[in-house]
């Protein structure tokens, strides 16, 4: 279980990372401690806040066909810099597009480590097998 949130806040920062790359955005940090507490951040409320805010807006995610979602996402990175203080995110706009590319990276890798997890599984436990 420690392990498993580990490897998701490490995804999240590298996630955060390769958006701050993207200078068009102007999303920005000041030091890699900036960008580990807001990764540590953005866990915790997704984990407790974002469930809430869906539940209120459950409506319009419906009728939005889940893309209501994005605009959530947005404003939980727009509202960062003011819980993380060293994490820069300059308007509205830059925090929709860097949400997007954020739950894209974010869900490759996670992706890919359920694929990991899936395929260690199927292997098998011990040499003993009965076959019938």
């Amino acid at each position: 279980m420690l392990m498993r949130l580990i490897w998701h806040w490490l995804i999240l920062a590298f996630g955060l990372y390769l958006v701050t790359l993207i200078k068009p955005l102007n999303i920005s940090f000041d030091r890699v401690q900036d960008l580990a507490w807001a990764a540590l951040i953005l866990i915790l409320v997704n984990t407790f806040i974002k469930p809430i805010l869906i539940f209120i807006s459950l409506p319009l995610v419906l009728l939005t066909l889940g893309l209501f979602l994005l605009i959530i996402n947005a404003i939980i990175l727009y509202t960062l810099p003011d819980f993380v203080h060293g994490f820069h995110v300059p308007n509205f706009t830059s925090a929709f597009f860097g949400a997007l590319l954020l739950s894209l990276i974010t869900g490759f890798f996670s992706g890919w480590e359920k694929r990991r997890s899936r395929r260690m599984d199927v292997s098998p436990r011990s040499g003993k097998v009965i076959d019938i």
